[in-house]
């Protein structure tokens, strides 16, 4: 995932010195995009967070997303925009039930999975707006929600050995809703009379139930801006 991240960035040097790009005040446009991105985990500090996903660990994920912006002026865009993700991780989380015995743990081996949903509102500020390349920066803030499915197993043990009949399978669900806001970086590259390549950075943060599950993470998102005018 991490490769994935750094290939997607090179291309997008490789294409910004040979393509063109402009923005205009009036212009309403369609913008679709994809990408990948690692979430960092919320740490599970009992058995129900882990259950409910918070394992300290990493999601790996890929999201599209589909909107449509409007140029207020020559620099600022503003636009709404849908989104589904798909995240996985996997940790082994270690947790001593009684601190006054700390030689006993219980020890969870996670698979979490993760569908999240989400729509909201975004703003750009667009540097250069008639230059060969136009950068940007911004921020974005959705309402999401996400389904968490946990599976994998447990056991007990004491000073490194596994108690005897001690393990076994865990299974859980649950439900997350909250924000998913913060700031955006990239710049887009003229394709054609009305199409735009776009190339995108968010820092993401999250608040509300699912950041319970989800504490901050980094994504990487190309796509296509079309213009409708």
């Amino acid at each position: 995932m991490r490769n994935s991240l750094i290939l997607l960035s090179a291309m997008s040097l490789i294409l910004a010195s040979v393509t063109s790009g402009s923005v205009k005040k009036g212009e309403v446009e369609l913008e679709f995009l994809g990408g990948l991105s690692i979430q960092n985990a919320a740490d599970g500090s009992d058995q129900d967070d882990i259950l409910a996903g918070g394992t300290g660990g990493d999601f790996d994920a890929w999201f599209v997303s589909g909107g449509i912006s409007w140029f207020r002026t020559d620099n600022l865009q503003l636009g709404v925009a849908g989104f589904y993700s798909s995240m996985d991780g996997s940790e082994t989380v270690s947790l001593v039930p009684a601190p006054a015995f700390p030689e006993v743990q219980n020890v969870y081996d996670v698979d979490v999975d993760l569908t999240m949903y989400g729509a909201g509102g975004r703003a750009k500020w667009h540097f250069n707006p008639t230059g060969q390349w136009v950068p940007f920066i911004g921020i974005q803030a959705s309402w999401a929600t996400a389904d968490i499915d946990v599976s994998g197993n447990s056991a007990i043990v004491i000073n490194g050995v596994t108690a005897p009949d001690s393990e076994a399978q865990i299974s859980g669900s649950d439900s997350a809703s909250g924000i998913l806001w913060g700031p955006i970086l990239g710049f887009r590259l003229q394709l054609g009379e009305r199409d735009e390549l776009v190339l995108e950075y968010q820092y993401r943060l999250w608040a509300g139930s699912i950041g319970d599950t989800l504490d901050d993470g980094h994504a990487i998102a190309i796509g296509i801006s079309h213009r409708l005018n």
